[in-house]
């Protein structure tokens, strides 16, 4: 087990420690309806009524109700108005009603504090979206029009002044890609270009919140997860480029893929955000508590020997595993587990996967020519999903809910699911890689 470099990134030891999440929709819980984790948690606090401010896309972070701290809790928000709505109110809502619900932010918050005071840690927690949803990186940086960015700045001013003296900010989750890697609204999805966004976006964060709000020498730990599912693009750009901002960036950890767990369609369901966001929480724990290194699960190496490709990967916990990922609401398999190889030739079919401790060998109905690239996770053939997970035995300590008469989808009735808490086992991540030849015998 790897350990993290002392000062390699901001202690989570102040009195308030603020996580702020930013990014687009899934930043920000829409079709997050009903919020499940409505009762308060632990000891961890919202900055008013909700994690999110009163409006979805302006430039200003101003809280819903008073500027005070409030027990952690989801709410169920008018994406219009701001307005929150009640469980009554959330009962009746249409399917097609598109308004603010859980976040990844709540389950984070409660998974990391809930492991974090095992250890007797006197610490208090704050939770903030700032996220605006369909926005790409260029609209959510520095210098945009409208200055999208200032809402960092005011939820971090606002809360600064609320803790009156002990506060730092303790991790950004930063939850984006999805209109990148569309190439939605003239955002790049070039590999390159995203990091080079990204790594910039983060040193503006640094001079403008880390150091001129929070006064933080260090930059606080980033947890991001990576863009997949019905946003998952071919090309892969975003996808590659956030997994190597995680193995290349010292601060950068990438918590989860997002194409495992329940959704609505576009937008994650309230349990997808609670299932993801407990995965945020337990690496979230592992990097800020117990100081672990992190990285997922994800390719090594890719070796063409005939007909056959060895992938060897790093693994957090072995051996590695199928499962069956959620397509929306629907556990789903493949016969190639997610895997695709192609060549100058087109598509060159796999035939089987088969499973090593760390390794997976697919064998193939030809030997791939020149241009072998092995992509997991793909749109076209997988639906931006895959199979493959690590044998973590972590549980989540919430558990999947289903109520029929709080405005849950009828098919969100999952049996498998229902009152379990969400296994926490590590997905791998999508990636488009070259397929290198086999050394020759000596």
């Amino acid at each position: 087990m790897a350990f993290l470099r002392p000062g390699r990134i901001a202690s989570a030891d102040r009195a308030i420690n603020h996580v702020i999440a930013y990014g687009q929709s899934l930043s920000s819980g829409w079709d997050g309806w009903p919020a499940l984790s409505t009762r308060k948690r632990h000891d961890s606090l919202m900055l008013g009524r909700s994690v999110r401010p009163v409006s979805e896309d302006g430039p200003n972070w101003t809280p819903v109700g008073e500027a005070a701290f409030h027990p952690l809790v989801a709410t169920v928000q008018d994406r219009g108005t701001g307005r929150l709505l009640s469980p009554l109110e959330t009962e009746s809502l249409p399917r097609e009603a598109s308004v603010l619900g859980e976040t990844v932010l709540e389950a984070a918050v409660a998974e990391w504090r809930g492991r974090m005071r095992a250890l007797l840690t006197p610490r208090r927690i704050l939770a903030s979206s700032a996220g605006v949803g369909g926005r790409t990186l260029e609209a959510l940086s520095k210098g945009a029009r409208p200055e999208l960015f200032n809402r960092l700045r005011d939820c971090g001013r606002l809360a600064r002044d609320l803790a009156a003296g002990d506060y730092g900010i303790a991790a950004l989750l930063m939850l984006q890609g999805e209109h990148n890697g569309r190439g939605v609204d003239g955002g790049t999805a070039d590999r390159a270009g995203y990091k080079a966004l990204f790594l910039r976006f983060l040193d503006d964060f640094d001079a403008d919140v880390v150091r001129g709000v929070a006064g933080q020498a260090l930059g606080p730990a980033v947890f991001t997860y990576q863009t997949g599912g019905v946003f998952a693009d071919d090309g892969m750009g975003v996808a590659q480029a956030q997994l190597e901002l995680a193995l290349e960036c010292e601060r950068v950890f990438l918590a989860a893929p997002s194409y495992p767990v329940t959704a609505k369609g576009l937008h994650l369901d309230a349990n997808g955000y609670r299932w993801l966001g407990a995965q945020f929480g337990k690496v979230m724990h592992k990097v800020l508590t117990l100081g672990e290194d992190w990285q997922p699960l994800h390719p090594v190496s890719a070796v063409m020997d005939g007909a056959a490709v060895r992938v060897a990967f790093h693994v957090p916990v072995p051996p590695l595993a199928w499962g069956r990922p959620y397509v929306v609401h629907e556990a789903r398999d493949w016969a190639s587990k997610g895997f695709t190889v192609t060549d100058r030739d087109g598509v060159v079919p796999v035939v089987e996967a088969v499973l090593g401790a760390r390794h997976v060998e697919l064998r193939l109905a030809r030997a791939a020519g020149q241009g072998a690239e092995l992509r997991y996770g793909d749109h076209a053939f997988h639906l931006g999903h895959g199979c493959l997970h690590d044998s973590d035995p972590t549980l989540a300590q919430d558990s999947y809910q289903f109520d029929p008469v709080s405005g849950h989808w009828p098919e969100a009735n999952i049996p498998a699911l229902v009152g379990k808490p969400y296994p926490l086992m590590n997905w791998c991540t999508s990636f488009r890689i070259t397929i290198t030849p086999a050394r020759p015998s000596p």
